[in-house]
């Protein structure tokens, strides 16, 4: 280790040695080298490139496939000092030279671009005279159609490669089957490269899967003791919130997460912070949220894919100790899985109308493209259309997919909007509400949560925005934005039936690889052997040893009559005990305990006095 490589990685991550791994991929770098590291999730993939391209002169660009993940990233290096910024979101020509003149000539270490907006000609024109240190592709899984998120931008990423011939590039992944690191190499085209690949096992981690009739409770037990910081997944936004409020009721201190929620900085911090250290959320928590001590994940939904999976399982234990991973499966849960991941495929003819109201809704003309960026609000489009809005959401991540267009959602719905005072009578709440609170309203155009108003002058939205527009109709109101929640950048010109072709095209082979995904999850879910030996042979890792570990191979070394003999001893004195005391107090795992409470409770042997409470009858 040099010294200046060994300064870096002290002075910015606070750090004397790397991780497994981590030297020989920065080597590499360094060497000028291409490079593919594949390293667990938590494993420290992203200094695989942020600290040689601290070393190297000039900027190094990162392509990465969301936005959050970028902010994060990007917030993370300004933390410590590092110029770096991400183009992301809606932009205008104008607004994108600007930014990447700045990156030129503002001494910026880090550019993070998505795969769509690393294709755009002046992006790639502006690449072409910078001094740039590396290439790094993020989640490159994301190239491969084999990957469990694939994405067509990716494989377009080539056309940027080829254009900076004299930088290396590397790609990172936690989660990469063999076929999958085969073609992100052949893909990206890269020459040579030292491939680093980390073991997938995480043996601080316990596997476990459990089937029980009662989930709720089955939850709740897994949770105990109460207290410690854990995420729950589940599969709807409905579902995190109704769970949250039940296991609040159960005493537990949690929190929902997912796409909807309002104030998630403040969600996520009372969860850091352990104030709520139960998180129920769905996949959209967990990606960029770096907490070392996480010590239960608990699914109560089947994952889509092995890859998601692992990648949520990855999040607890980071900091070495032991921590349980909880799987619950029902009986119904193999059909549930194929439905939830139908959902997501729409039908063609939802596609082709979908396609046709769009360029309706934007006046869109055969075989035009419109250049500017479009202001959007799905449940308003839905309303006017009569489509349904889970099925056209689809749609629209589709032809992202197939780059017929881009999408990019907003947080908060954008209202943007300037008052005529003169002819604005006070008596309407709402008015009234904007001119007292929203300061220069009546002078330029201004920012308004459209929400947050409503929900202050105790009116419906809708009629909030009817209100508006007949403002804005009888010239009471200047509005640039209507309460949008995302924009939409056409990438192809109307051409119908020819526009739609590839993503028509790739249905069939979309339905296919979702079946893959989908029996393998359920294979992990129903296998009689060793969870961990079949979770990382899935990952092309082999091993002969059973772990000894995982709810599998601690239930073939435990008879199930030692379990009920112990907990009838414990409960001999006829108290009442606890479901966390009767796992301290017979030394077996918390799985063979309910598994002896179950079949004693059955048998009517013992009661249970109240939830994760019994006592001898």
């Amino acid at each position: 280790m040099t010294v200046t490589v060994k300064n870096t990685l002290k002075t910015y991550w606070g750090a004397s040695d790397f991780r497994t791994g981590q030297y020989e991929a920065v080597s590499a770098v360094l060497d000028r080298r291409d490079c593919l590291v594949v390293l667990p999730t938590g494993g420290g993939k992203s200094l695989c490139y942020q600290l040689p391209a601290l070393v190297l002169p000039g900027v190094c660009v990162v392509i990465s496939p969301l936005i959050a993940l970028m902010s994060d990233q990007v917030e993370g290096l300004q933390k410590k000092g590092i110029r770096a910024m991400h183009l992301s979101g809606p932009m205008q020509e104008d607004d994108l030279v600007r930014a990447l003149d700045n990156c030129k000539f503002g001494n910026f270490k880090f550019l993070y671009l998505s795969p769509e907006r690393a294709q755009h000609p002046l992006v790639q024109a502006h690449l072409s005279q910078m001094q740039l240190s590396l290439l790094a592709i993020d989640e490159a899984h994301c190239i491969s159609e084999w990957g469990h998120d694939f994405r067509p931008a990716y494989r377009e990423i080539i056309s940027l490669k080829n254009l900076l011939t004299d930088i290396p590039t590397i790609a990172v992944t936690a989660t990469a089957t063999a076929d999958v690191r085969e073609d992100i190499c052949k893909t990206l085209e890269l020459q040579a490269p030292e491939k680093i690949i980390g073991s997938f096992d995480r043996p601080n981690i316990e596997l476990r899967v459990a089937s029980n009739s009662n989930k709720l409770d089955a939850i709740s037990a897994a949770l105990e003791p109460k207290g410690l910081p854990s995420i729950v997944y589940v599969g709807t936004r409905k579902s995190a919130e109704l769970l949250s409020n039940h296991l609040n009721n159960m005493g537990h201190k949690s929190a929902f997460f997912h796409g909807g929620a309002t104030e998630k900085e403040w969600r996520i911090a009372n969860w850091m912070q352990e104030k709520t250290p139960v998180m129920v959320a769905t996949t959209a928590f967990g990606m960029g949220i770096d907490k070392a001590n996480v010590k239960r994940v608990v699914h109560a939904t089947l994952p889509f894919s092995m890859e998601q999976y692992y990648q949520e399982v990855g999040r607890c234990g980071r900091d070495g100790n032991t921590s349980t991973a909880t799987l619950f499966v029902g009986p119904e849960d193999q059909r549930k899985l194929w439905d939830r991941l139908m959902a997501s495929v729409p039908p063609r003819d939802a596609i082709q109308k979908t396609y046709k109201y769009l360029c309706l809704y934007f006046d869109i003309a055969y075989g035009e493209l419109p250049q500017e960026l479009l202001e959007f609000n799905l449940n308003l489009f839905c309303k006017r259309y009569d489509v349904n809005p889970k099925t056209t959401f689809h749609v629209l991540e589709l032809l992202q997919r197939g780059q017929v267009l881009s999408l990019t959602q907003y947080n908060t719905p954008k209202t943007s909007l300037k008052l005529e005072i003169n002819s604005n009578p006070k008596s309407n709440i709402l008015i009234d509400y904007l001119l007292r609170n929203i300061g220069g309203i009546t002078e330029s155009m201004q920012s308004v949560n459209l929400y947050d108003a409503a929900k202050k002058c105790n009116l419906p939205l809708q009629q909030c925005i009817a209100l508006l527009k007949k403002m804005e109709q009888n010239g009471t109101a200047n509005i640039q934005q209507l309460h949008v929640d995302s924009a939409i950048q056409f990438l192809s010109p109307r051409e119908d039936n020819i526009t739609l072709r590839n993503v028509l095209k790739q249905m069939d082979t979309f339905k296919r690889e979702k079946k893959r995904l989908a029996d393998s999850v359920w294979e992990y879910c129903t296998t009689t052997k060793c969870h961990r030996k079949k979770l990382l042979n899935y990952f092309g890792e082999k091993t002969k040893n059973r772990c000894e570990s995982c709810s599998n191979c601690m239930k073939n070394n435990t008879s199930i009559r030692e379990v009920i003999q112990e907990l009838k001893k414990i409960l001999t004195n006829g108290e009442t005990v606890s479901l966390n005391q009767l796992v301290i107090e017979s030394k077996f795992g918390r799985e063979h305990v309910i598994d002896g409470l179950g079949f004693l409770v059955d048998e009517e042997i013992i009661v249970q006095e109240k939830i994760n409470f019994y006592r001898l009858k």
